[in-house]
């Protein structure tokens, strides 16, 4: 029989509760920090550009979410996520757009075909809106904090980050899995309405995937932990993807798995799929 906090993650979630490589108070005391190697120029804002570029100019996946507790519950979702980066040939983001992603749930079929859209605006907050089957109406929401249908993972977690959205500061460098890394402190620029303070990564040196990160709430507490497994890493013609990722709550110590079952590099995406009115075409 469920616990009672696995009956309140597993009901049918509200417009804001229905909700991933992707923050305002103190940082929290650390050591001293080491300089980095004089044989490895570059910064951290470089480091993270690189992880930025290690990505498509538009997906389309097929992707399953199982969610746990400390009891042993477990719970499964399954989504269809678009993106597609709205930047011209230079880099600069298209009528102030930087990018736009469609996420729709095939299961549990109670929220089949509910899904949401996400505006990734530059200098100015994002366009978010959910539409709900159970409704059928279009909304325009705000989705900060909001967990993927209960789970460990948030959108801010799993929707593709811009390079404009906050400031980096590079750390020595260690070893995670097997592999040297880069390490940066990511603090979100205060326009994003992040939910976190800041986060920290760990970025494998020779394909610049990201294999740890490490999320501090707003109050500067530790709050969740992402690891991606160096062997759910796969070679797409040079662009590197993680299958799957694990997400830990630190605080909870509730678990969640992203599994990416399908992928489509580089489609081509009429632009108004992403229309809003969209999302309550089935």
């Amino acid at each position: 029989m469920r616990s009672p906090r696995a009956r309140l993650r597993l009901r049918p979630p509200s417009h804001r509760l229905l909700l991933s490589l992707l923050v305002p108070l103190a940082i929290g005391a650390s050591e001293p920090l080491a300089a980095p190697p004089d044989d490895d120029p570059l910064t951290g804002r470089q480091i993270y550009d690189r992880v930025l570029a290690n990505r498509f100019d538009s997906f389309e996946q097929s992707a399953r979410l199982v969610s746990g507790d400390r009891a042993g519950n477990e719970q499964e979702s399954r989504m269809r996520v678009m993106w597609q980066s709205f930047r011209d040939e230079a880099g600069e983001p298209v009528r102030g757009v930087l990018s736009k992603s469609m996420i729709r749930y095939t299961h549990p079929f109670d929220l089949r075909f509910s899904g949401y859209l996400i505006i990734n605006n530059h200098e100015r907050p994002d366009d978010q809106f959910v539409y709900l089957a159970s409704r059928r109406r279009v909304s325009r929401v705000n989705l900060r904090g909001e967990p993927v249908l209960g789970s460990d993972f948030s959108f801010e977690d799993v929707v593709p980050r811009e390079i404009e959205e906050a400031t980096y500061q590079r750390l020595p460098d260690e070893s995670f899995d097997g592999r040297s890394c880069h390490v940066v402190d990511v603090v979100p620029d205060p326009a994003t309405d992040s939910e976190y303070s800041r986060f920290r990564v760990w970025v494998e040196r020779e394909r610049f995937v990201v294999l740890r990160s490490v999320y501090w709430d707003r109050a500067g507490v530790e709050l969740k932990e992402l690891r991606a497994p160096v062997a759910a890493v796969r070679d797409f013609g040079g662009i590197y993807v993680a299958m799957h990722t694990d997400m830990k709550h630190l605080q909870l110590g509730s678990y969640s798995r992203l599994t990416i079952d399908e992928l489509q590099p580089n489609p081509t995406i009429p632009r108004k799929t992403f229309d809003p009115a969209r999302l309550e075409a089935h």
